[in-house]
């Protein structure tokens, strides 16, 4: 399943955060709302009907998607202006 990694601000959030979207639709939204070194993951997956869900779950490869939270995390410390300020 491929995905598409963006960078971006929300209002729900202070702090940047990092989108996985996945090719089915899901959403993965890395965050750091806690401090600099504590990462947070919400998932946000397309309407579906309950039915749907119990027959055919959503699935996503291990590999690739602990591989897209890490790039996450990697992009987020590295555009962490308040980090890079305070060193």
């Amino acid at each position: 399943m491929n995905y598409r990694l963006s960078i971006t601000s929300d209002s729900t959030y202070e702090r940047l955060i990092a989108e996985l979207e996945f090719s089915d639709g899901s959403i993965v939204v890395v965050s750091q709302e806690r401090d600099n070194d504590s990462f947070e993951i919400g998932f946000y997956a397309p309407h579906r009907d309950s039915a749907e869900l119990v027959n055919k779950p959503m699935l996503v490869d291990l590999e690739v998607f602990m591989t897209a939270i890490a790039k996450a995390k990697e992009r987020l410390q590295l555009l962490d202006v308040s980090k890079a300020s305070a060193d």
